[in-house]
């Protein structure tokens, strides 16, 4: 079945409860209040998500797999290249849902307690694919000679943290767009990675900047 604005319930449910968790937390909203807000009685409501924490579960299983296949690469591409694309990618994503974002990171130390055992491990499970992605694609910038000698460790848990941490202020309507920021994101970052003078001076971003 479909809602006026063309989503399946499902979505319409899922979107409404991700703006309400957003603004007044997990714990401080109810089932009533997302059935309230969607015209629905709460039995409809728990027909398509059982319990609040499934919608939960459901945000971050979404974000989590966006985040895993923004850092995906093209093998053709340069370890610079797939450091900017990777910014492009997770930086508009968030753009287009702050409030995912924002529940996400605002529920991060709780989750233990609003998702089961089974479910936490299969977010921090994709966490560490998304760091072993941008960790790896790091070293092979380091192991072929794109990049300086550098604690790619360190570098790509302060990547994440500067890229992720834009859901706090990053919107669809801000004075610069999402591939603006990240160009600017890369920029700074690629400027004291790479090797070769001409090319940190003069293309950072490499030709997938165009892509």
């Amino acid at each position: 079945m479909q809602s006026d604005n063309g989503l399946s319930r499902r979505e319409e449910l899922l979107a409404v409860a991700t703006k309400l968790f957003a603004t007044r937390g997990y714990h401080g909203t109810r089932m009533d209040d997302v059935a309230d807000v969607v015209g629905l009685n709460k039995a409809t409501v728990y027909h398509y998500y059982a319990s609040k924490s499934l919608i939960l579960f459901d945000i971050y299983q979404r974000a989590a797999e966006s985040t895993l296949a923004a850092v995906h690469v093209d093998p053709s591409w340069s370890a610079r290249e797939g450091l900017y694309q990777y910014t492009v990618r997770l930086l508009t994503q968030i753009a287009a849902n702050p409030e995912g974002a924002a529940v996400y990171f605002q529920e991060q130390p709780y989750i233990q307690e609003w998702l089961t055992p089974e479910q936490v491990d299969e977010v921090r499970a994709k966490e560490v694919q998304v760091y072993e992605h941008l960790h790896g694609l790091i070293d092979r910038g380091i192991a072929s000679g794109e990049f300086f000698d550098c604690d790619s460790h360190v570098v790509a848990l302060g990547y994440l943290g500067m890229t992720m941490g834009a859901y706090r202020w990053l919107r669809p309507s801000g004075r610069r767009s999402a591939v603006e920021i990240a160009q600017e994101f890369s920029t700074a970052v690629l400027r004291g990675l790479i090797r070769d003078e001409s090319i940190r001076t003069g293309s950072p971003l490499g030709d997938a900047a165009g892509a």
